[in-house]
């Protein structure tokens, strides 16, 4: 059985490192902070070098392209061989961040696969995301099975940053998605329709969706306990808009939408889940 070290422990990595242990692999993780590694109940190490030397693949699951260039950097400077190891990236980063790691990680003998997810924490611990994957198919074919534990849909991309670019797009409609709809729930609010009766309609004719079906209760019960925060949508839809400025593409309703989660981080909203930005509409219009 392949042996994987995954390392990062948040929302989303600890339910998927649970999978992969519930599947049979031999998994151990390390995580930053090393509380989150022994109250993760999976087993674990408290050094970041033996975990690499003592795995043949490793898999990361953090916050954003510094986190991810952080970790690899102590990777590096930590294990002097890598040669025959895999390596799986599935964090939300920029596309240059991808090709640099790809780089780095080939030059040493390594192999590395770009593999970041389409969805939140149900998902996540359903083994229901939707992945997208960059890299050497021959790689990526003999390691399909790990992303078939985690996922239910699984794309191969090509080359290194187009999984990273698509991931992108993709949050440009799910962050999109949600500000409308959160829009659209304050609207009604404030016209006096039952915010119940409001959503059944939406949820039945234009806001038909993944997003609503998954935001449904939390926006009527005002719940903002994470699945997938404010910062993390901001943090991607400001990659996007980069991406875009350099490819002289207008993405212009995604601006709007990055300010609008702005604001949510302005508000307090940082590490809410990202349906906050209800919070947005309801200060605008003094509900």
């Amino acid at each position: 059985m392949k042996k994987i070290g995954w390392i990062g422990l948040g929302h989303m990595g600890l339910p998927m490192a649970r999978n992969l242990k519930n599947a049979g692999y031999v998994v151990h993780v390390w995580n930053r902070n090393i509380e989150k590694a022994e109250k993760s109940g999976l087993p674990y190490k408290e050094s970041l070098e033996e975990l690499v030397k003592e795995k043949d693949i490793i898999i990361t699951m953090l916050f954003d392209s510094k986190s991810v260039e952080e970790v690899y950097k102590k990777i590096f400077d930590a294990c002097e061989n890598i040669e025959k190891k895999v390596f799986i990236d599935m964090t939300t980063i920029h596309p240059d961040t991808a090709k640099w790691l790809a780089e780095e990680i080939i030059k040493r003998g390594g192999s590395f696969l770009e593999a970041p997810v389409l969805g939140s924490v149900i998902p996540a611990e359903k083994g229901e995301l939707t992945i997208v994957v960059s890299g050497d198919e021959d790689v990526y074919e003999a390691h399909l099975d790990i992303f078939q534990v985690l996922g239910k849909a699984i794309f191969y991309m090509g080359n290194y940053g187009v999984a990273s670019t698509m991931k992108l797009i993709n949050n440009t409609v799910l962050g999109g998605f949600m500000a409308i709809l959160a829009e659209a729930f304050g609207f009604a609010k404030k016209a006096g329709i039952d915010p119940k009766l409001a959503l059944d309609v939406l949820a039945n004719g234009a806001g038909q969706s993944l997003v609503l079906n998954a935001k449904k209760e939390k926006l009527l019960k005002e719940d903002y306990s994470t699945h997938f925060s404010v910062d993390l949508i901001h943090k991607d839809l400001t990659y996007a808009l980069d991406l875009a400025q350099r490819k002289k593409y207008p993405i212009i309703l995604t601006a709007n939408t990055r300010e609008l989660f702005n604001s949510a981080r302005a508000y307090g909203l940082s590490d809410k889940d990202f349906c906050a930005v209800l919070e947005v509409f309801k200060k605008l219009s003094n509900m």
